[in-house]
């Protein structure tokens, strides 16, 4: 497990370093560069962008204040050239690039913020984003309808713009890189209506050509991107839900990138012919079993902690999903502020820890799982494992909305589910886990902890804090049995460089991409 661990943070560093190296070679302009998405896209206006693939795709159309850096977690400039952060951490005040255009050549000024987060908080528009900001001053009053206008979002000139928070928010400037956060121009929202979902003009990299819903989306470079024109001309998405055949579009050479099946990884990681054009990276993601201590014996710490030696996570990982690696907290790989607690996997652990509890002949316990091929598989697992101690586990299986409505209602005993990182902090893992409504889990100390995270901006702080909640969790019984983090392979044709691998999916932009016209014309000759 730790040599495994090592291995895989190891490789996802050494790719951030020698990115930049890779791209001091000389870069080419031109080309179309194919991609793919296993499904349609939703929307295209981030006011609405909840979904990972919305997002992923909004951020080629439009920018936000700041980014995520393309080659770390940093959080450095976008539209913003520079800010102040006064009182402590409750004024942020932004001056913007000027001479920055929207696709139509109208000018990007101050008033565009400001109009962009007022209407996210319009409850006209209803958008599903008003999560992301509620710390800024005026953002109840809007939704309320008392007021059209948010009062902590104040344009000082044309070129500068200021926030102020109801209270100190040191991931402010990590929220602003979430899509919701991306700008729009009003004018153009007028314009285009109930259409601007899905006709977006931004001041991104790319300018919107086409979309044929379930089929395709064109975009093609913006000449005048402010940053510097992406280097090739083109990109086409195509829509292709089925990994085989994605996988066979790119052996076919009409695909430039793609996702590696699960199934088909150990193949391409073997083919000598592709391994040097296959990138691994860790996923910010983490899979677990909730334990609801609303039902009996599930309130009784000792019961958790038995059931947390019967799985044995590296068992699960190793046996379903060998390409992962078996997690012992909450925080996933290639992110600080995990903790080096041992996996348990100890039956006879477990067995004494019930006797202990009062359950020495066991019990029934329901697990919810949704009936997708993988949550079923696992929660096959799961009985298997807790079977061996006598937790006779009854596998409740149903579509993912009548799943998702128990476990969100606090009406499943025990469920497994995933949490995917919104942003990439470990504020974003433990505060969602520990301060959610679906588990009555509610320790003071944690919630204290949490509270100081979300004030600081000192990142080394966070990782000692993320600990330290790690820590408090595990004496008093941890909700959660962590199972694994996934990764994600990736196969590129020989002729593209510059391809980024970002554990963030609102990072790439495709402003690094270049293709090796020459290298391309080689290989399929």
């Amino acid at each position: 497990m730790f040599k495994t661990k090592i291995l895989a943070i190891f490789f996802l560093l050494v790719f951030l370093l020698l990115s930049p190296v890779l791209m001091a070679e000389e870069a080419e302009y031109g080309g179309t560069l194919y991609l793919s998405n296993d499904t349609d896209w939703d929307t295209l206006d981030p006011a609405y962008a909840s979904g990972f693939d919305a997002g992923e795709m909004a951020v080629k159309f439009y920018d936000g204040l700041v980014r995520f850096d393309f080659y770390s977690n940093k959080v450095v400039p976008a539209l913003a050239e520079s800010w102040e952060v006064t009182d402590n951490n409750q004024v942020f005040t932004f001056h913007l690039k000027s001479g920055v255009e929207f696709h139509d050549g109208t000018e990007f000024t101050a008033q565009d913020v400001k109009y962009t987060f007022d209407r996210l908080y319009d409850p006209e528009v209803a958008s599903p984003g008003t999560w992301v900001f509620p710390m800024i001053k005026g953002t109840e009053a809007a939704l309320a309808g008392e007021s059209d206008s948010l009062s902590g979002v104040q344009v000082i000139d044309d070129y500068t713009v200021r926030f102020e928070l109801e209270k100190p928010f040191g991931l402010f400037l990590t929220h602003l890189t979430l899509p919701y956060g991306l700008i729009v121009n009003e004018d153009l929202v007028d314009e285009h209506g109930e259409d601007f979902s899905q006709n977006p003009v931004g001041t991104g990299p790319f300018k919107f050509v086409e979309w044929e819903h379930d089929d395709k989306l064109i975009m093609e470079a913006n000449e005048n991107y402010w940053a510097g024109r992406p280097y090739v001309d083109r990109v086409v998405y195509r829509v292709i839900p089925q990994p085989l055949t994605d996988i066979a579009e790119f052996e076919a050479g009409n695909l430039d990138r793609t996702v590696i099946p699960n199934e088909e990884r150990e193949r391409w990681l073997n083919d000598e012919e592709w391994s040097d054009y296959i990138t691994t990276i860790a996923d910010l993601s983490t899979y677990y079993l909730a334990l609801n201590s609303d039902f009996e014996p599930l309130d009784n710490p000792k019961v958790r902690d038995a059931i947390d030696y019967a799985i044995d996570s590296e068992a699960i990982t190793h046996s379903l999903f060998p390409h992962y690696v078996a997690a012992n907290d909450a925080i996933p790989e290639g992110m600080p502020g995990g903790t080096d607690v041992e996996i348990k996997g100890n039956t006879e652990k477990a067995k004494e820890l019930l006797a202990e509890a009062g359950y020495a002949d066991g019990f029934e316990l329901d697990i919810w799982v949704s009936d997708g091929r993988t949550s079923v598989r696992v929660g096959g697992v799961l009985q298997a494992l807790l079977g061996r101690v006598g937790i006779k586990v009854n596998l409740i299986k149903n579509d993912w909305s009548v799943f998702y409505n128990t476990v969100k209602n606090g009406n499943a005993p025990a469920y497994y589910l995933s949490w995917w990182a919104d942003y990439a902090d470990p504020y974003n893992f433990l505060n969602a886990l520990y301060t959610t409504d679906r588990i009555p889990f509610n320790n003071e100390e944690i919630n204290s902890i949490l509270e100081e995270m979300v004030v600081t901006t000192d990142s080394n702080q966070r990782i000692e804090l993320s600990k330290e909640i790690i820590r408090i969790a595990e004496e008093v019984g941890d909700p959660y049995i962590y199972l694994y983090h996934t990764s994600t392979s990736y196969v590129k044709q020989p002729w593209i460089k510059g391809d980024l691998y970002h554990q963030m999916y609102s990072a790439d932009k495709l402003l690094t991409w270049w293709i090796d016209q020459d290298l391309k014309a080689e290989y399929q000759e």
